[in-house]
């Protein structure tokens, strides 16, 4: 199995993080959508980040496919997700915050970074701004910090990754941001997900 994609995006360093979670041995190709432009499309003409390699040589993509693909392969037990209705419930709740914590982060760094300064759309900026504003403030009524703050289980599950890793990107991506809105509980979760081997293997 491989994967492909660089650890400065969300979604590959969310199926990395997984797929080591769960104990399913992969190969990490670090290729750029941006940077590696003929190599991603050799390997996904769709040039999109994270794509992955079955062991049967099929190309998925989508971070969210990928990890229900990786749900059914693993063993019940390494299941990232709550099999409980209610805790599951709760899980994709809080998977969907951070998803969308994801993409609007990424659309406001692209928006700064990306597009030239005379388009620059300051209105799309600070309606983002507010989305992200809106999503932190959800998550921290939901985090904890004892017990490594796990939120759905006595172990890491998805929800527990895929929050950690968008407080992650937020800080490398939007510092100012960071500072503006991110709450200490959610720094300190964030920074307790990040001190585990688990996510150190795979750092941004």
């Amino acid at each position: 199995m491989k994967l492909i994609g660089m650890l400065d995006s969300p979604y590959v360093r969310r199926v990395a993080i997984s797929l080591r979670a769960m104990g399913i041995s992969f190969e990490h190709q670090q290729l750029s959508v941006f940077n590696d432009v003929e190599k991603m499309q050799a390997v996904n003409p769709l040039m999109k980040a994270p794509s992955l390699i079955t062991d049967e040589g099929t190309l998925l993509i989508d971070s969210t496919l990928i990890l229900e693909y990786l749900d059914q392969k693993c063993s019940a037990d390494c299941s990232l997700f709550p099999k409980d209705l209610e805790q599951f419930t709760k899980s994709q709740y809080l998977i969907g915050i951070a998803l969308t914590l994801c993409d609007k982060a990424v659309q406001l760094f692209m928006e700064y970074n990306r597009r030239p300064p005379e388009k620059f759309y300051q209105e799309w900026a600070d309606r983002i701004d507010e989305q992200l504003h809106i999503g932190l403030k959800l998550l921290d009524q939901q985090v904890t910090v004892n017990n490594m703050g796990y939120l759905v289980d006595t172990r890491i599950m998805q929800a527990d990754i895929s929050i950690a890793i968008a407080i992650k990107y937020i800080k490398k991506k939007l510092p100012d941001l960071y500072q503006k809105h991110v709450s200490e509980k959610l720094r300190q979760f964030s920074s307790e997900m990040e001190a585990t081997p688990l996510f150190r293997e795979f750092i941004f």
